[in-house]
């Protein structure tokens, strides 16, 4: 019974790999107040569920081409 738990925040390097972004873009965007970062402790984390809305706004505007 090896259930894998998922992660309910990443870090900053784990958000930019996932967003495929530079940490230094990370960085700027986590001054973004609609960007789904928090702190604990010195730690800044990403929220993952707050990341998939946001990249849904994000993409809210893109045309795909239509």
């Amino acid at each position: 019974m090896n259930e894998r738990i998922e992660p309910f925040a990443v870090s900053t390097a784990e958000a930019a790999r996932l967003l495929g972004v530079s940490r230094p873009t990370i960085y700027q965007l986590i001054n973004r107040a609609d960007f789904p970062a928090f702190k604990v402790g010195a730690r800044t984390l990403i929220s993952v569920a707050g990341l998939e809305r946001w990249v849904e706004a994000q993409a809210g505007g893109v045309n795909d081409g239509e």
